[in-house]
This record gives structure tokens, sequence and C-alpha cells, in this order.
């Protein structure tokens, strides 16, 4: 698939010549000329990317009949997007019935939403008001433009040059259909008679710089509808839907490697893609049923890639209550975190712990001086807090710059206070600047503030926790000045906290985290985390899990703090906020077996991670506190329609299969 495409050269004086010897024949290229976009060309382009981000949602079954725009296309294209209008499939209809249940939409938006609306006239008309032009659809357009177009992109025939387009619509009178392309309709420049070609049903369109007839021969000898991996991938994606899309990854990988040889970062750049090396493919489709929007995902990987996204048995999901308004659950891979903790390692290495040894690698500088005055960070310890060769004129040439100076506008202050509490910031930015490192402690705010909290409740002279917590008290939890390495070590000698060892048995084979809305009626009730219903269920070692909760529990009771809302399974170990939470999320809920559940969750049973937002509460608990909490209602409305939103990944095969839903009430 990375193979430069030749194609046969469309002018016969052009024929090309096999060397003896050599294997079969290799088609010429044709001779690069000025580029030039035409409407069509342009605008095809731009509606099929648009189609793809911008939001246009729905799919159909793909029962028009006919070819689909890959077999007009050769099978060394890298990149593909396919768009099906067919207003004979019944998945038309429920796009524009889920878009109708937004209020005014077709009035906000100006276009017809009923169900016998011709999504190629809305797609026409946006194309060509975006480019300040006037096209009469029913007269220029509909007499000879099909259901079906694609964008594809083809490896340019020279090392480094850019990907060639190439734009395939269907057609029904190709004489009609090569006069309104190469006129452009009178909107733009138009494209040379070289730039279109006929093909099974197709019109191709090429830039200047590939004539239009090679796409197509190439494309006779070996489509991209037959190319395995192509194959492979949507046969694993499923139904194409309305709007689909296909990458080849190792393909386009090779080109941005090529393209980057010898510019500024392309060790960087280069370092980044070798993660992509377990990928082969990424395929993609927008679909609509009659209650839900889905955008489907297939991403063909190797073995070692697909192996950590396995799941782990049901998703925990489906235990929870029914109550849930926001879970998310996911199966952990120990390599995993091992690989992230060696990443966050390294970074701390490389920032230090203060984050201050990395500012001159900061904002795109690439290691140049960030005060232009050849101040550097490089003689002081990475991990430390203290900087001793940074100078005060240094540490005010720093303050000086907008994103480091305070800005107490906007509350309510006087003059003499804001001037009181600009003056308290800077004295203690300069100290942790400078390496003096008294930073802003309780006397300071004590001078800005007085004896009153700023909110007006004594906070300095009350207890914190309710346990005597005195702004006079200097002991930390652990001591400053530690690097990464240190603070892992001193959390185990101090609190017998093994890291990652813990991380990895807190997450266990699987973890879910979720949060109730019971309760949640009434916000102005809230007055701390118990009120709230939220916690975490996992699956793992029951005894390490139990172990590593006794430890923490000691450490929160030294403290003059609470034990942890927990509660035990037979698999695993819940904790939450409260007791009544974590004998919830301990017991089996309903969440699975309802309806707007399983609408957007519907891989659960089989998923490695899948999240669940229920809508449908946000949406009463906004009402329910819209006396409380004030403001513009008008969101509602547009929330109204809606009924849940998921996630879902599992793998099958070799492919790792998502899905994103948005159900409707």
């Amino acid at each position: 698939m990375t193979t430069p495409p030749t194609f046969p050269p469309a002018d016969p004086s052009g024929a090309w010549q096999q060397p003896a010897g050599s294997p079969p024949p290799v088609p010429g290229t044709v001779r690069p000329s000025r580029l030039r976009t035409g409407l069509v060309l342009g605008g095809a382009a731009t509606a099929a990317l648009v189609l793809v981000g911008g939001g246009v949602f729905a799919y159909t079954t793909l029962d028009g009949g006919g070819a689909q725009p890959e077999a007009a296309l050769p099978d060394t294209a890298i990149a593909y997007v396919r768009v099906d209008l067919d207003p004979s499939a019944t998945q038309k209809v429920n796009l524009l019935r889920l878009a109708n249940r937004f209020p005014d939409l077709a009035k906000d938006l100006d276009v017809d939403l009923s169900e016998t609306a011709d999504l190629r006239e809305l797609l026409v008309d946006a194309i060509a008001g975006s480019s300040g032009c006037t096209v009469d659809f029913a007269a220029d357009v509909e007499p000879w433009l099909g259901q079906r177009a694609g964008l594809a992109s083809l490896p340019a025939a020279e090392d480094g040059a850019e990907p060639e387009p190439v734009v395939v619509l269907q057609v029904t009178d190709e004489g009609a259909a090569r006069t309104a392309i190469e006129s452009a309709l009178g909107c733009g420049d138009g494209v040379e008679p070289a730039q279109v070609a006929f093909t099974d049903g197709y019109a191709l369109i090429t830039s200047e710089t590939l004539a239009a007839a090679d796409v197509a021969a190439a494309a006779n000898k070996a489509s991209l509808a037959d190319d395995p991996l192509f194959v492979a991938d949507t046969k694993a994606l499923g139904d194409a839907g309305l709007v689909s899309f296909w990458v080849d990854v190792q393909g386009t990988k090779g080109l941005l490697e090529d393209s980057l040889a010898g510019q500024g970062g392309a060790e960087e750049t280069t370092a980044a893609l070798a993660e992509l090396d377990g990928v082969t493919s990424v395929s993609g489709a927008l679909r609509a049923g009659s209650d839900h929007l889905e955008l489907a995902f297939a991403v063909g990987a190797d073995d070692a890639t697909l192996t950590p996204l396995e799941g782990a048995g049901t998703s925990l999901l489906t235990g929870l209550p029914d109550t849930t308004l926001f879970a998310s659950a996911g199966t952990v891979d120990p390599a995993s975190i091992d690989e992230a903790w060696e990443q966050l390692s390294t970074l701390a290495d490389t920032f230090g712990s203060s984050g201050l040894g990395g500012l001159e690698d900061l904002g795109g500088l690439g290691g140049g001086d960030l005060l232009d005055d050849d101040w550097s960070l490089s003689s002081n310890p990475v991990g430390t807090t203290v900087l001793p060769t940074v100078t005060e004129a240094e540490c005010a040439a720093l303050l000086a710059q907008p994103e480091y100076a305070a800005d107490f506008s906007g509350l309510g202050l006087t003059a003499e206070e804001e001037a009181e509490y600009k003056r308290t910031y800077d004295e203690a930015f300069m100290s942790s600047c400078t390496g003096t490192d008294v930073g802003l402690g309780a006397d300071d705010l004590g001078t800005v503030l007085g004896t009153d909290d700023l909110y007006g409740d004594d906070y300095l002279t009350d207890d914190l926790f309710g346990d005597d917590y005195s702004e006079t008290s200097d002991d930390d939890l652990l001591p400053s000045g530690l690097g990464f390495q240190e603070t892992v070590d001193e959390l185990e000698k101090s609190f017998d906290i093994r890291l990652p060892e813990d991380l990895k048995t807190l997450l266990g084979e699987q973890i879910v985290v979720a949060l109730d809305s019971a309760g949640l009626d009434d916000v102005s009730s809230v007055t701390g985390p118990g009120d709230v219903s939220f916690g975490a269920r996992t699956i793992g070692d029951k005894a390490a899990l139990e172990d590593l909760l006794g430890r923490i529990d000691a450490i929160l009771v030294d403290a003059g703090a609470d034990k942890l809302s927990s509660a035990t399974t037979e698999d695993g170990l819940v904790i939450a906020s409260n007791d009544d939470y974590a004998a919830q999320l301990a017991a089996d809920g309903k969440l699975g077996s309802k309806p707007a559940f399983t609408t957007v969750v519907p891989d659960a049973r089989s998923a490695g991670s899948a999240v669940f937002v229920d809508i449908d509460a946000i949406e009463k608990i906004a009402r329910a506190n819209l006396d409380a909490l004030g403001g513009d209602d008008s969101w509602i409305a547009y929330v109204e329609p809606l009924q849940a939103f998921g996630v879902s990944t599992r793998v099958d095969g070799g492919h790792a299969l998502s899905s994103v839903r948005l159900s409707f009430d």
C-alpha cells in the first residue's frame, strides 16, 4: 500500500518503454504542471471533509445498488472518504427525523429538513454558498449528479511530493457531467479536459499534475474495493453508513517520514510516528438509527497493540445503580501502568519537581533563553525547589511578564486592598524564584486579609478539618525539596505506600468510577463530599486491595481524619464518598438493563472500556436547580431531545472496534 502510484499514460504519444529483463511493466507518470483547483475539485473535497469532521450524522443501508466510489479508485490510495446520499434508504429518514427534534434547527440553518428533502441539494447549496456564487441545483446539477461521492489521497509519483487528491462523483449523464465540471458552473476557473475521466458510472477529477484517465486505467486494473487491507477493514467496521473514511496508517506514515526528512523537528516527529508501528489502518462510519446517532471506528493493529485493549469479562458499568449520572469503566493492563510511570518519572527528571527546571524549553522555545539575557537553569539540580543561581534581577524580569504577573481585578477589592494583595504575591514569587522559598504562608495571608478569611468566615483562625489545624503549624506531609524518586521512596518509608505497585493493585483487572444523580435535585443542600454519591469499584486481588485500604485508612486516622467509606465484594473492593453509596456499588445494580444504557453502550458485555452519561438526568437536575442557581435556561431546550451518551471499545480479531453513540428520547 505504500508504493507511489504509477499509471499507464493517457496519451499514446507518451508510451512508456519496458527495460529488457525488468519485471512486468510499471506505467509511467504524468508530467507535472501548474496546479489549479476548480470549484468541483475543491468543493467536493471540502464537502467530504466537512461531512466527516463537522457533524453531519447519519447512515444509510446500502440498498441503492451499483458500485461504490472505491471501485473507481486505484488500490494505491492511502486515504479515502466516502459519502452516500441515497434517498431511497430508510436511514436518511432517520437522520431528518432526529434533526427535526431540535427546536428551530431548520429555521436557524435556513435549510429544508423535511423527510422529502434532497441531501444532495443541501450539500451543493452549502458548497456554492461558501464559494460566494449561486448554482441552480435543479437545472445545473440534478440532471447528472448521482448519490455517491468520494475523496481519495494517492501517493505522489515523486518522493517527498504532496499526495495527489482525487475526487470521484457518481454521475448519471457523462456528457452533462463533463460540461458542468469543466465549466465549474460559472463558479471558478473550472478544470482542464485531462483532469476529468469516467469509469463505471463515476467521474474522476484530478489536479493538473495528474491525468484523470491514468487514474481510471489504474483503478480498472486494481481497484481499492478489492485491496485486501481495505476489504478486511470495511468488513470489521460493518455498515459503511452515509459517511465513511479509511486510512492506510503505514502508507500515510511513510509519506510523512519522507516529507519530514531534513526538516527541523523531524527526529521528534519520527519518534512520535514510531508509536504507530503496531497500527495498520483506521476506518470509521457515521450512522443513524431510529433513536440514536453513532460514530463507529475500526482500528487494525497487531496483537501487541490490541491485547491491552481486550476486556476482562462483563463491564462493571452494567452492575451500577440505574440512577447513575456518569460512569467510566476500563480494563487495566499492568504493563501500561509501568510504561506510564516510567514516562512520568522521565518528565519529573526533565522538568524538576518545582516545574521551573524546564521553563527554558517551554512554549516552543526550543531550548532558547526565556528572558533573552542568557538566563539558564542548567546549573540547578533537577528535582529541587531552590534555584541558587537565579538573581533577583532575573526573577524580576520573569515577574514582569504578563503570564506571571498577578491579576486581582474583578474581585471587588478596593485600590488599597488590591495593591496589598499584589505586594504579597510579588514577595512570595520573588522569594520562591530566588531560592529563599518563603512562599505565601498563613502569616502573609493574615497580613493581607486581617483577622478574617477571604470568604469572611474566619478561615485562618478556625480549624479547616475540625482537628485543631493551626496556621502556625509548619508540619508537612512530606519534606520539601524532594525529587520524584525521592518522593516515592519517602512515601514508602513514612507511610508504607509502594508505587507503582500499589497503583496497580488499586486499579486491579478492571475498575469503574461513578457519580450518582441521587441527592443532586437540590445542590444548595450539598455541604460536603459525603452529600454527593461518587466512588469506585475494583476487580482484582481482594487480599491485596484490603491490605492497601488498611494502610490508607491508617494514614488518615494518624492525620485525624475519618476512614474511607468502603465495602468488599466477592472479587474486589469498593471505595465511596459515603457508606450508603459504598453499599450500592457493592451490590448488583440494574444500569445494564436500562434502555438508555443499552442503546448507547451496546457492547458492554465484551467492552474493554466504556463510558456512560445520563443526559436525561442532567436535564432533570438542571431544571430542579434553576431557581437556586439562576442563569440562562435557554440551552435546556437543546438538551431536552437528548437521552444519553455512551462510548465503548472492544477487540474483535485484528481490530479494536469503538462505538460513540448519542440517543434521543
